[in-house]
Order: C-alpha cells, then sequence, then structure tokens
C-alpha cells in the first residue's frame, strides 16, 4: 500500500499531515493508481495554503486532534480530562464547522443551546474554557486570525451563581445513614473529618497515608494540586474499618477492587426517598449532598478553634481566601474574629476534635 494511502469498504482514502494537522478525506475511486494521483494534487493543494499563508478550511474535529496533541503534556491530566468531556459535549454543535466557521455569535448559540438543555452555569463556562483552548491552538496554527471566544464576556452572559452552602443537620444524618450502604456511610464521615472532596476520597490510596507522620497526602486535587492534610484519630478509624483489597490501592473499593463510584448518586436517591417519607408523615427532613459535608467539616474546622482560616484554606485546597472565607458567616463574632487571626484559639477543640486526637 502506498504511503498515506488506506482503503475503507474498498475505497482508497488520503492521510497525511501538514503543519501538525491529519486531514483524511476520500479519493473516490477503487484504483490505486487513480489514488496516488489524486492523493498528491491534495497534498499540494494543502501544502500552498500552508506555505502562502491562506489556510484551506480545518475542521473542528481535525483542529481538536491538533489541540489535543499539543495540550495532553501542557495540563495536568484532570484539567485534560475535563476539557476532553467538554468537548465531547459540545461536538455537535461544532462538528459540521470548520474553524473559520466559528464565530463570537456561532459561540452565542451554543450557550443558548446548553441553557435550553438545562446545563449549569458553571459547566456552560467550563465548556467555553474547553473551546477557547482549541482555538487558541487554531489561531497559534495560523488558521484563524482571532480567537472569537476571548471577546466574550463569559461572567456577564454566564453569570457564575454562588454555591449556596448547606450544613448537614444532625436529625436529618440520622435518619439517612442508618439506610445507607456501610462504605458510602464511611466515606461521607471521612469527608466530615478530613474535608476532602468526593473525587479525593475515592482517589484515596493506601500508599498516601502516613501513619508516623499523621498525615493523609492529596496528590490530585483539583487543579492536580497536591496537598497534605492531618490523619486523625477518627479518620484513622474510618480507614481501618475497610476491609484491604490485595493487589489493589484504594481505601473505599467496591466489587473487586475497583475505585467507589456512584457516591453522589446512591446519597441523592436516598435522601430523596427519605425526603418524600418525612413529607408524607411530616416530619421535618432536610436534604443533603456528600459534598455538604465538606461544608461541614470547615464551620466545624473553625467553630473549634482548631486552626485559622488560613489553615483551613490550606487544609481544603482553595486557591483564594475569598472562597473560604464564606464560612465566616455560619459562626459568632467572637468565633470569626478568632478565625481570622493569624494564630486561631487551638486550645478551644471541640469534643469531637478532642476525641479525633485524644
Amino acid at each position: 500500500m502506498p504511503k498515506n494511502l488506506y482503503v475503507r469498504a474498498g475505497i482508497y482514502w488520503a492521510r497525511f499531515k501538514v503543519r501538525g494537522v491529519e486531514y483524511r478525506e476520500s479519493l473516490r475511486t477503487r484504483s490505486e493508481r487513480v489514488a496516488v494521483k489524486r492523493l498528491a494534487l491534495l497534498r499540494e493543494q494543502v501544502e500552498d495554503e500552508s506555505v502562502f499563508g491562506v489556510a484551506g478550511p480545518v475542521s473542528w474535529a481535525d483542529a481538536v486532534v491538533s489541540w489535543s496533541q499539543r495540550i495532553s503534556t501542557a495540563v495536568g491530566a484532570q484539567t485534560y480530562t475535563r476539557y476532553l468531556c467538554s468537548l465531547r459535549q459540545v461536538r455537535g454543535h461544532f462538528d459540521q464547522l470548520s474553524v473559520q466557521q466559528i464565530s463570537a455569535d456561532i459561540l452565542k448559540d451554543l450557550i443558548k443551546a446548553r441553557r435550553r438543555a438545562g446545563v449549569k452555569n458553571a459547566t456552560i463556562r467550563r465548556d467555553l474554557t474547553a473551546v477557547s483552548s482549541v482555538l487558541d491552538n487554531a489561531a497559534d496554527e495560523g488558521w484563524i486570525s482571532d480567537n472569537p471566544a476571548v471577546g466574550l464576556n463569559r461572567r456577564r452572559i454566564v453569570p457564575e451563581r454562588t454555591e449556596r452552602i448547606v450544613l448537614p443537620q444532625d436529625a436529618s444524618i440520622a435518619m439517612v445513614f442508618p439506610r445507607l450502604v456501610p462504605r458510602v456511610r464511611d466515606l461521607c464521615e471521612f469527608t466530615r473529618e478530613t474535608g476532602l472532596r468526593l473525587d479525593e476520597v475515592t482517589g484515596l490510596r493506601h500508599a498516601s497515608i502516613d501513619r508516623n507522620e499523621r498525615t493523609i497526602t492529596v496528590e490530585k486535587g483539583k487543579g492536580d494540586k497536591l496537598r497534605v492534610v492531618p490523619l486523625t484519630k477518627i479518620a484513622e478509624a474510618i480507614i481501618d474499618r475497610q476491609p484491604r483489597y490485595i493487589g489493589k490501592p484504594w481505601v473505599f473499593w467496591k466489587d473487586k477492587g475497583q475505585r467507589l463510584t456512584e457516591v453522589s448518586s446512591r446519597l441523592g436517591d436516598l435522601t430523596r426517598r427519605v425526603a418524600q417519607k418525612a413529607a408524607r408523615e411530616e416530619v421535618e427532613f432536610h436534604r443533603f449532598s456528600h459534598h455538604d459535608f465538606r461544608h461541614l467539616f470547615a464551620v466545624e474546622y473553625l467553630r473549634s478553634g482548631r486552626g485559622s482560616i488560613y489553615d483551613l484554606q490550606g487544609e481544603l485546597g482553595h486557591s483564594t481566601i475569598t472562597v473560604t472565607e464564606r464560612y465566616l458567616a455560619f459562626l459568632t463574632p467572637d468565633q470569626a474574629k478568632s478565625a481570622k487571626s493569624v494564630m486561631a484559639q487551638r486550645g478551644a477543640h471541640s469534643p469531637r476534635f478532642e476525641a479525633a486526637n485524644a
């Protein structure tokens, strides 16, 4: 088979790269001799456009392939995975377009379509970030003069909604936990004790736990950042309750040692059923999610004087103190004053944390 040719369903196709972009196109012939001639003409046309600085139409799919080859080593694994997830969601809007056809109006149409589909604003902004990254690469390759996503005021077009903080109430927790799978219940308790995010807990490996130094190393936090948090007695006891699956690294696992998944959906389904039953019986119940235990950790941390607001920022892995300061609203004036000091009143531990470190 001659170079840069392959056969699909008996038809010859061209496949070659110019300036990092892979081109695939049907040569519409079953004859190898004709295919070789058409390949030469097609490649000459593409290379001429590239040399003279006038890019021919570059499909969105080809632009994503080129972007992927460059970006995969430039960002962390989690960021790259999030980008790919967003690009899969929007491909239906762009697959029939070339990058030259994508304008600010096209992007605004995408935003409207995603809103009609019930997609949250935060997700739409993530989608736009991924699309903008591809268009940045297209501009670098010379296929477009400017990135149309840069001119969009994303905060105005897709306003950011502040996450409402919900603290799980003990009475509501008591109505749910007895009916929850033990391992999922332990996972929620672990988040309440350590403040780790869901993917940080489900991705926790035994090798990341140092019992001598009393630390837990979060190897891939948000933004692929590494951080170290304390290993309390309660957190250690929760870990010890998990049977270890030989040959597998995960602390929280399922089936044959695979990483535990579907925690949010399990907890969400159960709290919904409990809420329905409570409504029928006219019993007070407040729904909560797994992430709300991270909020509870933060508030209990500050109320107990375990550390300052700056210490809490480090343990939660927040990039800015502004995000952490939301928890000050749940404190008394004296507690807030103490939390904002560089050295919080570490002696005023709550019974929970006294027991944790006894």
